[in-house]
């Protein structure tokens, strides 16, 4: 589901290595839900708190060193450095963090997620330090309703059991392009055939790690960025279709032929399939069922299940 330039924040999961998935980090406050154990619906410590997440720039420093223990990996003659050092608002970053962390199953995407995951966290727990209060964060990615690729980071203590809780509920950007939900209902309701609604999905997510543009600079270049982007491209392709064609130094990973589109097709049809039995065997397939092909009530019932884009990040504060 390119190296990363220090002056910028990376908004995909794999530019948190390398700028070829470098997108602007912007965070769109899409909704504010606030929670509070009174009821209250007066501004609350949380809200406070998340905008001043939202409004706040960090640094993360991390390393790239886990990628090395992949046995597709294979080391340039020439690497520089390791280390990676990215900028951009808190929450940004930790939306960013929420897709880097993301799994399929028990297997992690990005080998390299625990370090960023870990600074992104120190990061943000350094904006509270010394303040009088106690911040839980959790930044929680899910692309569908009962999704098993997903991805979730926290910064900050949870609450005890007994503490008096404040809640605010923000929405960030992914950096995977957003979906439509009329064109997804007009899709399934020609061919009420659910790869016609795992397919977008699939796309979506794709485009996100491996934005085309950006990753065909990165798959025609040497060094570091080159290795570490096919080595994310063979353990995905590796985890949803062992029978998958690509090879680093054939097709459209050959550095002389590269080809990010074609590349990325092999990803999607291997996504699509996994998706797809998500849809059907979940909640969403049982709704399916029950809806049919009235267009309107697929558009409403997409708008709340499917959002690839979208990262829920809940802020809570208390005090002792």
């Amino acid at each position: 589901m390119g190296p990363v330039r220090s002056d910028r924040a990376v908004s995909t999961v794999l530019d948190v290595a390398f700028a070829l998935l470098l997108v602007s980090a912007s965070v769109l406050l899409l909704g504010l839900y606030l929670t509070t154990t009174d009821g209250s619906l007066e501004e609350t410590r949380a809200d406070r708190t998340a905008e001043t997440l939202s409004g706040s720039t960090v640094a993360v420093s991390y390393d790239l060193e886990s990628i090395a223990e992949s046995d597709r990996y294979e080391e340039p003659e020439t690497v520089d450095d390791y280390e990676r050092t990215t900028y951009g608002s808190a929450t940004g970053v930790l939306a960013e963090a929420a897709v880097a962390n993301a799994t399929i199953g028990d297997g992690r995407l990005i080998r390299y997620a625990d370090s960023f995951a870990d600074s992104v966290a120190a990061s943000v727990e350094e904006r509270f330090t010394g303040s009088n209060r106690n911040v839980h964060v959790v930044a929680s990615w899910r692309p569908y309703e009962d999704a098993s690729i997903r991805g979730e980071v926290t910064a900050g203590q949870r609450p005890p059991p007994t503490a008096d809780t404040t809640a605010a509920t923000t929405t960030a950007s992914s950096g995977t392009p957003a979906l439509n939900s009329s064109e997804l209902a007009t899709a399934y309701a020609d061919e009420e055939d659910i790869d016609a609604l795992a397919e977008p999905i699939a796309r979506s997510i794709v485009r996100g790690y491996f934005p085309p543009e950006r990753t065909q600079l990165t798959l025609e270049r040497r060094g570091l960025d080159r290795a570490v982007t096919t080595t994310h491209y063979l353990e995905l392709a590796d985890r949803l279709d062992p029978d998958h064609d690509l090879e680093r130094d054939a097709g459209p990973l050959r550095r002389s032929d590269a080809r990010a589109d074609d590349a990325n097709e092999v990803l999607i049809a291997g996504l699509t399939e996994l998706i797809a039995d998500d849809l059907e065997s979940g909640p969403i397939g049982d709704e399916l069922d029950a809806i049919g092909g009235d267009e309107a009530e697929l558009d409403a019932f997409f708008e709340e299940t499917i959002a690839p884009s979208d990262v829920d990040i809940t802020t809570y504060t208390w005090k002792e």
